[in-house]
């Protein structure tokens, strides 16, 4: 895996469940410390098209790729037009298709952080339709 320092430094608890268990662990949602979690999922990614934007107010993404490949377009908030009102209790609202973005190309290893002003369409596939694995966690955003 590539240097996982900075997801050691946001939530340790993150850092051991993806050392630990990120081949092994079954799909599904586990708790973590402090009111983290991780959620393992395995999935194909989609045509830009068919994926949405996103944004959280309660939680920071941290996303890694076990295997496969996929793009993540992110963009600031401030540049999107908001589609779907904020869910409070799924902690997410949707935006427009914006090409305001910047793609990061994520393969095995790879992780990004994602904070509240983070706009991000995840699971784009690179050329075309492929499997993924991959660890969501989320981590409560302090204050």
């Amino acid at each position: 895996m590539k240097d996982l320092a900075k997801i050691k430094e946001l939530c340790p608890s993150a850092y051991d469940f993806i050392v630990q268990k990120a081949g092994t662990a079954a799909v599904g949602k586990y708790e973590l410390e402090n009111g983290a979690y991780a959620s393992v999922q395995e999935y194909t990614t989609k045509a830009r098209g068919e994926a949405k934007y996103e944004a959280h107010k309660k939680f920071i993404d941290i996303q890694l790729i076990v295997s496969g490949r996929e793009l993540i377009a992110v963009t600031p908030i401030g540049k999107m037009e908001l589609c779907t009102e904020y869910n409070a209790e799924k902690d997410v609202m949707f935006f427009h298709h914006n090409d305001a973005c910047t793609d990061y190309l994520l393969e095995a290893g790879d992780f990004l952080i994602l904070y509240p002003q983070d706009v991000h369409m995840p699971g784009v596939c690179v050329n075309e339709q492929s499997p993924v694995r991959k660890i969501v966690v989320k981590v409560p955003v302090a204050g």
